[in-house]
């Protein structure tokens, strides 16, 4: 084992974590809900919830809890019972809990002078306390005992400090003569008979000549006296100061083998241990082995080198060899199992999101080497367990068959419990998926009643179904699509490809109409994020982008989203473009989607007539420029299978970007009321209108057109020669054309040049 940290590093990492209220500290960032990522394999399953903190995580701080903060208040509650306990009934937990939190330490000096009869009265805030009245003995030496612990509170809490290190630690500035407390701390514990008060104290000392004497002092009292007491959380605590003691002498292997009690023997402690642990190099490291009295404390030893180097498959080799029944075992294979979950992720542009993925691999890592010996051997405490993990591993490798016969192995050696239930039949429904490679009513059959359950069941606490069940509508869509079964593939996993044909949308439609499906269809019409009203709310926009009106107030007509107001008024026509200005502008007329459409087909039919052609091509004109992307009224447009919210046409899915960007129907009104025109103003407005939709028109064809040019420079194009604005050159006496050159700064350069 080669030495990984500097001294410098080494020493700040665990200078903090020694003590054993000591604060550990780690990586932020990350979603902590989902800090295991793309996963199938639940180690709640599988594993003690004490070793909860330990589960891999894609984050480098401990699963569930992120940061160990707990360095002032690990201990409080257990605390409290501890004394409530001792004090009896007649102590209310309440009283005994403000006293140990909250009350400050010239208070319980008062009490304790009050107890001894050195004055008469308690302080305000302790007057009414049932346990000074009439106090027991008990009392008297609980504050008493209090007293002093308060005074090593100086010393004690918060002494931590992110940069330093054993060699160069910078004293604290203290208020209190530790020399005299010390004193007064050994006189007690001589003194005391009282097995209770006598750990207590011998634990104050320890950690006293841990902050505030040599090291050895805290290492020989502590060795001195340890056989004298049980082996209970305070114990614990006393063997974590007595290794950082041995730390700081730079004895690491007896340090390490401290922390390695404080680990098994303490569960509030187990990520102090952890996090102060550090074997530097291989000689270090099997120092600290020769020091164990048993197997059990090599095994846990191990353990914690297989967490904490992040080497679990080496760690469970030689936890096998010693014990193959040790239940620190589940630990690392866990951790194995969702490390080796990485290898078979990847990212899924379409979802947005990771996803894992079977791949055909012959090359067999040491870790599927070791699970597939221990799973045949069957001589695990879980032999179930590791029947999963075997199996698991065949099938993310593609061997299913082996798979299969992995998960009836574990089937006849499963728990009851319910989470363990559920993670054997989500992996066989994987399995069963990816080894059939058709998927026919046979097998429809076969799965159903597993993609409900996925699907819609109820789950226990901690079951990681959503990575799988992701895979599995993928899965499908994929297969069915290859099979040309394109509804079922679309409700699978939605996908904008599918909408290109209208004959699809249609076909779609009769299938959510159909009243006499069958139990398969029901699943995954279900699955379906749309509804009719999304579909003919589409194939509307459509037809009107195609100049359909009629046809297209036919299908917005019952729907709701077609009397959702449009933010802005789809006649307007600016000189320059301003979606918020128009939205802001006071609306004499609202228009719905349904409403726009019926009006602009009343002036359409009137321009066919003759009827006011100039002014209501101009207004048709403006609603459809309106419409698309680059009007004011893109939410006639917006729904579920376009989106909605579109910040530039980049945003906008590439198959429907040219038909929400598209000039062409603008163009041909803006023309039409170019023929109308009567006059040099109406002329020039439409040269100006029809300049604005070629501009729009070349950007579409030049630039949007490849989503690479996102983030492109359009600097040397920038003074293009519009046909429009060519055009309206020749109308420089009109107001029209002087509020152009004013407001548009594109034109006024393009005059100048």
């Amino acid at each position: 084992m080669k030495k990984i940290f500097s001294k410098k590093y080494l020493t700040t990492l665990i200078s903090s974590f020694t003590v054993g209220t000591g604060i550990i500290l780690a990586c932020a960032g990350g979603d902590w809900d989902d800090e295991y990522g793309t996963s199938n394999f639940a180690p709640e399953a599988f594993v003690d919830s004490s070793y909860r903190p330990f589960f891999y995580s894609g984050y480098n701080f401990y699963y569930g809890i992120g940061y160990d903060m707990q360095h002032d208040s690990r201990f409080n509650g257990s605390n409290v019972d501890d004394w409530s306990l001792y004090l009896g009934k007649e102590a209310p937990a309440t009283e005994v809990e403000f006293l140990l939190k909250t009350a400050s330490a010239s208070s319980i000096d008062s009490a304790n002078r009050f107890l001894a009869g050195k004055v008469k009265t308690l302080p305000a805030a302790l007057q009414a306390f049932r346990l000074f009245k009439n106090a027991s003995k008990q009392t008297t030496a609980f504050i008493n005992y209090l007293s002093l612990a308060k005074a090593c509170e100086d010393f004690a809490t918060n002494n931590f400090e992110y940069a330093w290190d054993y060699d160069s630690k910078k004293s604290k500035t203290l208020t209190v003569n530790t020399k005299q407390v010390n004193e007064v701390l050994g006189k007690e514990y001589n003194q005391t008979k009282d097995p209770f008060l006598k750990q207590r104290y011998w634990f104050q000392l320890v950690r006293s000549y841990f902050y505030n004497e040599p090291p050895q002092t805290a290492i020989d009292f502590f060795e001195r006296n340890q056989q004298s007491f049980p082996k209970n959380e305070l114990y614990y605590r006393t063997i974590a100061y007595t290794a950082g003691a041995y730390y700081k002498l730079k004895n690491y292997s007896k340090a390490n083998y401290y922390y390695s009690k404080v680990y098994d023997g303490c569960n509030a402690l187990k990520t102090v241990a952890h996090y102060s642990f550090h074997p530097q190099e291989e000689n270090d490291w099997k120092a600290t082995l020769a020091l164990c009295a048993n197997n059990e404390e090599k095994i846990t030893l191990w353990q914690m080198l297989g967490v904490f180097y992040s080497d679990e498959t080496r760690a469970m080799k030689e936890i096998y060899a010693l014990n193959p029944r040790s239940e620190k075992l589940n630990l690392l294979l866990t951790r194995a199992i969702n490390k080796e979950e990485v290898r078979f992720s990847g990212w899924e542009p379409y979802m947005g999101d990771s996803k894992f993925s079977i791949k055909k691999d012959t090359l067999k890592s040491d870790l599927y080497t070791l699970s597939t010996r221990i799973a045949q051997a069957g001589n695990t405490s879980e032999p179930w367990m590791w029947y999963m993990a075997a199996g698991y591993l065949d099938m993310l490798t593609g061997n299913t068959q082996k798979a299969a016969a992995s998960y009836k192995l574990a089937e006849k050696k499963l728990p009851k419990e319910q989470l363990a239930q559920a993670q054997l039949r989500l992996l066989k429904l994987i399995n069963t998926i990816a080894g059939t490679p058709k998927a026919d009513s046979k097998f429809e059959k076969q799965v159903l009643t597993d993609l409900e359950w996925i699907t819609n069941g109820t789950f226990p606490p901690d079951f990681r179904r959503n990575t799988a069940l992701s895979w599995i509508r993928e899965t499908l869509s994929k297969r069915y699509k290859a099979q040309k079964e394109l509804i079922k593939a679309v409700c699978f996993r939605d996908y904008n490809e599918f909408y290109a044909s209208n004959n699809n949308v249609e076909a779609m439609k009769s299938f959510l109409n159909k009243a006499d499906k069958t139990p398969y269809e029901l699943y995954y019409a279900k699955l379906y994020a749309l509804t009719t009203y999304d579909l003919l709310e589409y194939q509307a926009v459509n037809l009107a982008m195609e100049d359909k009106l009629e046809e297209a107030i036919k299908k917005l007509e019952g729907i709701p989203a077609a009397e959702h107001v449009l933010p802005g008024n789809p006649f307007n026509g600016r000189l320059q473009d301003c979606h918020d200005c128009d939205h802001e502008a006071a609306q004499k007329i609202k228009y719905t989607k349904l409403s726009l459409l019926k009006k602009m087909k009343d002036m359409e039919d009137k321009i066919k007539t003759g009827t006011e052609a100039y002014s209501n091509a101009m207004l048709v004109a403006n609603a459809f420029y309106n419409i698309t992307h680059y009007g004011n009224a893109r939410a006639f447009y917006e729904g579920r299978i376009l989106g909605e919210f579109h910040y530039s046409p980049f945003s906008i899915d590439s198959l429907f970007r040219g038909m929400l960007t598209d000039m062409k129907m603008a163009t041909k009104y803006y023309t039409l009321a170019l023929a109308a025109a009567k006059t040099d103003e109406q002329k020039a407005k439409c040269h100006f209108m029809l300049a604005k939709c070629e501009r729009n028109q070349w950007y579409n064809q030049t630039f949007y057109n490849n989503s690479s040019n996102e983030y492109g420079d359009l600097q040397g194009q920038a003074f293009l020669p519009w046909n429009g604005f060519k055009s309206l050159k020749q109308y420089s006496n009109t107001q029209f054309y002087k509020e152009a050159i004013k407001e548009c700064g594109y034109f006024k350069s393009f005059t100048e040049k």
